[in-house]
């Protein structure tokens, strides 16, 4: 039985090692199975994905299996670098508990069209807690399939050390007041020694949760004493993009914010959107958006995470089609990555681009970005437009990495928005 024990063991770290050079985004997999993959603190609607160590907060994981039966799903939880490859930490050292731990909070849809099994997984908790500060992965799999993961989720856990005081402004080095946003920071050092920020600290910061547009190896403009300060670096400037689009679907009788027709043709719902059109040309209009986030919502139920029907939402834009590049529709509710799954295709007999997907009843925010071929950014300037006045969400990660240290310390997170300052 020992013996036993000891292979499970080594075999359950066999799947890691052929992970090691891979960089980690929250994505799904088998994206015709797996839908409404969820990243948040529980109990909130929006929240960041970051939690603090030693804390009572938790990570909230959900998705859904559009199979419509039960499956033992496991899960690895893997530490992370800045980049999100996996650390040189041993299992031990970052973590108490075991690998391949299962999912036992699911719950079956109900009086819904499309059947489905939504999941649910809180970390930390009882069975396993962490041990330091950093980036994780979560790496969920089929018990019987453990080489093939369905999805991967990412958070981080912050040991605040540091603090963070900054600002977003329109008044940038590259234009004022035009097309871009600058972001100026402070980090103040409180009684961390941190001896040569240079070197010693790497700084990740990310708009509206956009790793295309992350900005990283950022060098200080000033270091005192007791603070470092980034002030006036071009390093961080962002092109400031527009307020994103929104829509809302919550019931098959009558249509949502920015819904045309809803109608049944087996074996699903239809949501047809109206018609969209490029901004860029057009003059700033304020939107309240919730800066790319989505979040399952439906009319007159009791639980909206499974009593929410599945649809099919087909989105349109209308213009001439672009070439040397693809548009993508974007948001978190397709982890903010270009894959096929969101790549809008052009319709020359209507001059628009189109896309149908999958969806589950709530309300979205989303945008159509311009991704030029040979690149991996998404523009905003070609369809939506950049706007200073745009409100914008920057998140600021401060990781301290000394020489010899195997791993990155998370020491200090901030969020700041555009117009509204630090959160």
């Amino acid at each position: 039985m020992k013996h036993s024990f000891i292979f499970f063991f080594i075999y359950l770290f066999s799947l890691l090692p052929s992970e090691a050079q891979t960089t980690y985004r929250t994505e799904i997999f088998s994206p015709k199975r797996i839908k409404t993959l969820q990243v948040k603190q529980p109990n909130k609607v929006f929240s960041t994905q970051v939690i603090t160590l030693g804390s009572d907060e938790q990570i909230e994981i959900s998705f859904d299996d559009l199979s419509s039966h039960f499956t033992r799903y496991a899960y690895n939880v893997i530490h992370c670098n800045t980049d999100w490859a996996a650390s040189q930490l041993a299992q031990t050292e970052y973590m108490q508990g075991f690998q391949g731990l299962t999912i036992d909070d699911y719950a079956n849809s109900f009086n819904t069209t499309v059947q489905y099994v939504n999941y649910r997984l809180l970390l930390p908790n009882e069975e396993i807690q962490l041990k330091v500060s950093g980036n994780y992965v979560v790496r969920v799999y089929d018990e019987e399939q453990p080489e093939n993961a369905i999805l991967t989720a990412c958070f981080s856990v912050v040991d605040p050390q540091v603090s963070i005081r900054g600002e977003v402004k329109g008044n940038t080095l590259i234009d004022t007041y035009q097309q871009h946003q600058q972001v100026n920071f402070t980090v103040i050092k409180k009684n961390f020694p941190i001896t040569f920020p240079q070197r010693d600290l790497k700084i990740r910061i990310l708009q509206n949760d956009r790793h295309d547009l992350r900005i990283s190896d950022i060098q200080p403009s000033t270091i005192l004493n007791d603070r470092i300060i980034y002030e006036n670096c071009r390093s961080l400037i962002f092109p400031a993009g527009n307020e994103y689009r929104r829509m809302e679907f919550l019931t098959h009788k009558y249509n949502g914010m920015h819904v045309e027709s809803t109608s049944f043709f087996n074996p699903y719902y239809h949501v047809e959107l109206s018609t969209d059109f490029p901004t860029a040309t057009n003059s700033y209009a304020y939107d309240q958006d919730q800066n790319g986030r989505f979040y399952p919502a439906c009319s007159r139920c009791d639980d909206a995470d499974t009593e929410s029907d599945y649809c099919i939402v087909h989105f349109s834009l209308d213009m001439p089609e672009i070439k040397g590049g693809n548009v993508f529709l974007n948001g978190d509710f397709v982890q903010n990555l270009f894959k096929a799954e969101n790549e809008m295709a052009y319709n020359p007999d209507a001059q628009r681009y189109e896309k149908a997907l999958l969806l589950k009843q709530g309300n979205y925010n989303y945008q159509y970005l311009w991704v030029k071929e040979g690149t991996g950014t998404g523009e905003t300037g070609t369809i939506e437009g950049n706007f200073h006045e745009t409100e914008n969400e920057y998140t600021i990660y401060i990781y301290y990495c000394p020489p010899g240290a195997r791993y990155d310390q998370l020491i200090g997170f901030q969020t700041l928005r555009s117009t509204q300052g630090q959160l």
